[in-house]
């Protein structure tokens, strides 16, 4: 199996929502504005997981969010 066909497993998943959850807190965002952007965050990593293969993760997660807010 290529790597680049792999999902995000469970656990990837937990652990990535942990990371925009620390993430998150740069934003001064709280409650359901905090949410939103992390949901919005994980969905777009999710939906394109072969990023992870191509930067890092902490680079993916914090481009990806920053993009997300500044779009807001």
């Amino acid at each position: 199996m290529d790597n680049k066909s792999r999902g995000l497993s469970t656990s990837d998943m937990r652990i990535l929502r942990t990371l925009l959850g620390r993430y998150a807190a740069r934003y001064h965002l709280a409650g359901p504005e905090k949410d939103n952007l992390i949901e919005r965050t994980f969905q777009a990593l999710a939906s394109n997981p072969e990023i992870f293969f191509e930067i890092p993760v902490e680079q993916a997660a914090a481009e990806t969010m920053h993009r997300i807010y500044a779009g807001r």
